[in-house]
């Protein structure tokens, strides 16, 4: 590939509706049409709520009802799309895009599978290189028999803050807890931590079938005037911006976006053991760890702060760092940008 020739990238996903891989595609695929060395072609899965938002910010977008491997017009559409397009590199995220790649190069093309979870890796045989989004499972891959050359370690990004606020005229010190509404996610295991914490409001904001089931929960333990639920909005910068802290509570995380979001908005983190924040988390100096699912440690961790003044800032300050210097956008383009350079070079014919 010639050096004044921008690389051709056929980004694709099939996704849920919700999610945190999904957001991130939003985020980088409408990133990647900012930069001149990226020409950009995006296939969704149909979901006409992401269509509606990529098609202000990215030129060449199409979508296809139903991705399945027994479903012919997905074929069709995508060798016509191959054909037109003539990708230098197919990005491929998750098992459904990855597993559906055409069995046979049609232009000598690049597949980048990318992972942000440990997925079954017989979903990612057509790819020539994965991109994992945390060294745990950049590791994972490897012991799975990948060549280590051939596996990168590119971390998600965040939205900078926005400065926006949502209205608290009660000043209430609010613990928030953001998220798909999950067993994964583990929000009932802070909406019972509220009984034993009565200085605190807890807030609530995302979406997801289990939303019934905290509200009879928060009624059974009495703390109806105690907690709130909020409808998921892409502007978490107004609630980040008026919470105490910053809880995330997960039962299994691989990566964990909203540390990292909370990072960004300098409000100190308390996060479970496991996955992506465990790693990302260095105890009492950017965040605070307690054991999964350990209610009266979580509990402990809050008062901590709340009352360690000292240690609130201190946690604020290099939590923003840790942003700054390893998830900002600029930092992770960059990144991409010099993997792909890397692996097209490598390529060339």
């Amino acid at each position: 590939m010639e050096k004044n020739i921008s690389i051709k990238i056929l980004n694709i996903i099939s996704g849920s509706r919700d999610g945190g891989a999904e957001k991130f595609f939003e985020r980088l695929s409408v990133s990647f049409e900012n930069y001149r060395v990226f020409k950009q072609k995006v296939v969704i899965r149909k979901n006409m709520e992401r269509y509606n938002f990529l098609r202000k910010y990215i030129k060449n977008l199409d979508q296809i009802n139903f991705f399945h491997f027994l479903n012919p017009f997905y074929y069709k559409k995508m060798n016509r799309i191959y054909f037109n397009f003539k990708p230098d590199i197919v990005f491929s995220w998750m098992n459904r895009a990855s597993s559906l790649l055409p069995k046979k190069k049609i232009n000598k093309e690049i597949n980048v599978g990318r992972l942000g979870g440990y997925y079954k890796i017989k979903n990612y045989l057509k790819c020539d290189y994965l991109i994992a989004n945390t060294e745990d499972i950049k590791n994972y891959i490897c012991k799975q028999g990948w060549d280590p050359e051939k596996v990168v370690h590119i971390p998600n990004f965040v939205n900078e803050n926005n400065n926006s606020r949502i209205n608290n005229s009660k000043k209430e010190k609010i613990i928030l807890c953001l998220g798909r509404f999950h067993s994964n996610k583990g929000i009932d295991i802070i909406i019972r931590a509220m009984t034993k914490l009565p200085n605190f409001r807890l807030w609530i904001v995302g979406s997801g079938n289990l939303k019934n089931s905290y509200l009879n929960l928060i009624k059974k333990l009495g703390i109806v005037e105690k907690v709130k639920i909020f409808k998921w909005t892409d502007n978490i910068s107004q609630y980040l911006n008026i919470g105490e802290i910053l809880v995330c509570p997960s039962r299994h995380e691989p990566f964990g976006n909203i540390v990292v979001d909370g990072w960004a908005h300098k409000i100190p983190i308390v996060a479970s053991d496991i996955g992506g924040p465990s790693e990302m988390i260095k105890n009492k100096i950017n965040g605070i760890k307690f054991q999964s699912e350990n209610i009266d440690q979580l509990v402990k961790s809050i008062k901590t702060i709340s009352r360690d003044k000292k240690l609130k800032k201190e946690l604020t300050q290099n939590g923003y760092k840790e942003f700054k210097k390893k998830f900002s956008k600029d930092i992770v383009i960059n990144k991409y940008i010099k993997f792909f350079k890397e692996i097209s070079r490598k390529c060339v014919v």
